[in-house]
């Protein structure tokens, strides 16, 4: 029961270093950028509420999942639509963006009782359109020099492909109750996690290098 937790843990903290890093460079940066900075401190307080719930009460921390699939499909959603200049892409994006909440809303409302359980639907068609558009974003950048937020988009793809499937592997309480299962499903979540914040941490690596390269370039001019 604790080495799952300590892997958790370790995700944990690889994503406040990650949000502290992107938080001391946001300024003066493009919205893509503070989109990314954003999410991660909106996944660090779910996280580590999620830590701390699940920790005194366990099995009470579900609800949880909800903010961290939503405010995951929002801030995600903003980043993509400002990094893609096809219109009709984009508008595309915007009705998607507008179905899924409004269904969820209405699912919510019929049914509160949802709100305390994992909620699979919740679960897929936040994760699927984000994987399209992370496949969309690279596919559509590979031939430029600069392939900003390439680690980001990849890790999203690793981790969401992986994360959604193990979540949508069975219902609830075969997945979370079963204690044989209960292991592995928190365990490789949690693997997937920290090499996903590993990618990410790459990713900010990658920009601020690229930037301290500009910067130098631009003083000896």
């Amino acid at each position: 029961m604790w080495f799952p937790f300590i892997v958790s843990l370790i995700g944990l903290f690889f994503l406040l270093a990650n949000a502290i890093r992107f938080s001391a460079t946001c300024k003066n940066r493009d919205v893509m950028y503070r989109m990314i900075t954003i999410y991660l401190g909106l996944l660090f307080c779910v996280e580590l509420l999620c830590n701390i719930i699940g920790f005194l009460y366990p099995n009470s921390n579900f609800f949880l999942s909800h903010y961290y699939f939503i405010f995951q499909f929002i801030t995600l959603n903003l980043f993509f639509y400002n990094s893609f200049s096809n219109k009709i892409f984009k508008q595309i994006m915007i009705i998607v963006f507008v179905s899924v909440l409004l269904f969820l809303g209405c699912q919510y409302y019929k049914r509160p009782s949802l709100y305390w359980e994992f909620n699979l639907i919740e679960i897929a068609i936040t994760s699927i359109p984000l994987l399209f558009y992370a496949f969309y974003f690279i596919i559509s950048n590979l031939k430029n020099v600069k392939h900003d937020y390439f680690y980001f988009c990849n890790g999203l793809i690793i981790y969401l492909t992986s994360s959604a499937g193990i979540f949508l592997s069975g219902n609830s309480d075969s997945v979370v109750f079963t204690e044989p299962f209960f292991l592995d499903f928190w365990f490789f979540n949690s693997l997937f996690y920290i090499l996903y914040q590993f990618l990410i941490y790459k990713e900010w690596k990658a920009l601020n290098f690229r930037r301290t390269i500009k910067r130098s370039f631009e003083s000896r001019a």
